[in-house]
């Protein structure tokens, strides 16, 4: 999949210090901030595409960018702060919404789970991806699933049991996949009093170990459970409180900070972190890890000694060392690899249209799947190539929501719409190609496809929906999920370049109206019209904003 255009959300070369919670870094050739999942698939795209490395950010309160020159692309998700709660007990929130935002969120909903991320520096990205944790809490005993967005473009549904495996360690660490968002069960239910007293007990725990006097990125290392206390008090053992290398400082009141004094350079803060790390394997036996993830071009000096091997997969060049990166042209090679059939292209969950708080469907999502090799489709035109499947935990649930049931005999039907459905719109992958497909079915089998040549403009054949167009067609049935597959030789004129955009959606009677992925926050620019008026009603048929997903 590539993107020729120059994706809007990018700029040219920006101080990344001057957007990070640490205050350091050097420059990136190019630097974006998405607002939506496909505003961050395209920065991705392009970026893969002229082969620049790709750092990924929260708000660098955990990361600390080399030096020098960054040459490639920066990318932070703190435009992405969608929050809302879909039921009483879950709240879905995108990767940029700030930990304290979600302790304040929570406190205004009297749900007490969250208390203890008040004033925790940092995103929920990066919250989920490292399993972060203070005051007793930690993400993962929250964090119910995690939705990520991989670098062949797949968007990928994560339960929390599987991504997270201790103290700090994630599957998502080692993984090349970035969180765009998470769903929080938050069922314990506190009055107000009870939860701001929590809240404000941890804020004035960090004030009173002076967490915000100067800029940190708070624990410098992990704990290790092996040497039984935490890095902290083995540094003050150490002697090292005060200590300086430049402008780095390690702080007289917590022994695991390191603060910048005005000024420090990302070699200054790694050389004490070396130098830290040195004097408590040799004074203490204490091997400890960074928790700072260093992002970029190190040396070998600095890679060997802050052992910045242990941090995830690294590239060599020369004598130094690319660490932290999302991608590096380096893995190309490896990503470029066909992968194995069935191949999972998309799973989601589906979101209420406008985000409407309460009116979540926790409980349903969508899978797509490339059922065979764009190759062997070729030479199997009317074998099943593409399956949609739309999932629910029981058929209790598949009953609950879809109430509107057509009282006929399963069977292709006219003006399905009236009844509570699934939908899925598959248009062609030129984006200024306008042609599309439109499918509805329902859990027992009703469905109806309509081709059209631009919005809601059907194609002449199509004026009234008839199932002789649709051979290619099979559906499946089932008591918690049902689907459908496509022939390749059904979807062979949407395919452009090895890619089509797809969009899935529920429409399930009165106001209930879910998209798959959404596309954006209601009222936002990319959600308005050619007249620049922001959603006021539900509209489907908008084949522009559907989703890339790339065939192989």
């Amino acid at each position: 999949m590539t993107l020729e255009r120059f994706p809007e959300s990018i700029v040219g070369t920006k101080s990344v210090a001057s957007t990070t919670y640490y205050g350091i870094g050097g420059h990136a050739e190019y630097f974006a901030q998405p607002r939506s999942l496909s505003e961050l698939l395209d920065c991705i795209e392009w970026a893969k595409a002229k082969q620049l490395p790709i750092a990924l950010f929260g708000c660098g309160s955990n990361s600390l960018l080399a030096d020098g020159p960054f040459g490639g692309l920066v990318l932070t998700l703190s435009e992405m702060t969608a929050c809302y709660w879909e039921t009483e007990d879950v709240l879905y929130a995108e990767a940029g919404v700030s930990n304290t935002e979600l302790a304040e969120i929570c406190l205004d909903a009297g749900r007490s789970g969250a208390a203890w991320m008040y004033r925790m520096p940092g995103h929920l990205g990066a919250t989920v991806r490292m399993n972060a944790r203070c005051y007793g809490g930690e993400i993962s005993q929250i964090c119910e699933e995690v939705f990520t967005l991989d670098l062949q473009g797949r968007l990928r549904v994560h339960r929390g049991a599987d991504v997270f495996y201790g103290y700090k360690k994630t599957l998502l660490m080692d993984a090349p996949e970035v969180v765009v968002a998470a769903r929080l069960r938050l069922t314990e239910q506190a009055d107000r009093a009870s939860i701001l007293n929590i809240m404000q007990t941890c804020e004035a725990d960090r004030h009173r170990k002076h967490h915000f006097d100067l800029p940190s990125c708070g624990s410098t290392f992990k704990n290790n459970y092996q040497v039984g206390r935490p890095s902290g008090q083995v540094f003050d053992e150490c002697g090292l409180k005060g200590a300086r290398i430049g402008r780095s400082e390690v702080s007289q009141y917590h022994a695991n900070f390191v603060w910048n004094l005005g000024g420090a350079s990302a070699r200054d803060m790694l050389s004490l972190a070396a130098h830290m790390r040195e004097r408590a394997l040799t004074l203490r036996n204490a091997d400890l890890e960074l928790e700072v993830q260093p992002v970029g071009l190190f040396d070998d000096t600095l890679f060997s000694a802050c052992a910045m091997n242990k941090l995830g997969p690294s590239v060599s060049e020369g004598n130094s060392h690319w660490v932290g990166l999302l991608w590096h042209p380096a893995n190309s090679q490896r990503s470029a690899l066909l992968p194995q059939f069935p191949h999972s292209l998309l799973q989601c969950p589906f979101q209420h249209y406008f985000r409407t708080p309460l009116s979540g469907q926790p409980d349903v999502r969508v899978e797509l799947t490339q059922l065979m090799s764009l190759s062997d489709a070729e030479l199997q035109p009317d074998l099943p190539f593409l399956r949609w499947e739309t999932i629910t935990p029981s058929a209790e649930q598949a009953d609950r929501l879809f109430q509107l049931r057509p009282q006929m005999p399963a069977d292709f039907l006219d003006e399905l719409w009236n009844y509570s459905v699934s939908e899925l719109f598959v248009a062609h992958g030129n984006i200024d190609n306008g042609e599309y497909y439109e499918f509805e079915m329902t859990p027992e089998g009703h469905w109806v496809a309509i081709a059209f040549d631009a919005p809601r403009k059907r194609k002449p054949e199509h004026t009234r929906p008839d199932k002789q167009h649709w051979n290619g067609v099979s559906l499946n049935q089932g008591s918690a999920k049902f689907s459908a597959d496509f022939s390749y030789r059904l979807l062979k004129p949407l395919i452009h370049q090895g890619q089509m955009r797809v969009q899935a959606c529920l429409s399930l009677g009165g106001e209930d109206w879910y998209l798959a992925p959404h596309w954006s926050p209601s009222g936002s620019p990319e959600c308005w019209d050619t007249q620049h008026k922001p959603d006021v009603k539900p509209d489907f048929h908008q084949p522009r904003r559907y989703w890339r997903v790339a065939l192989h």
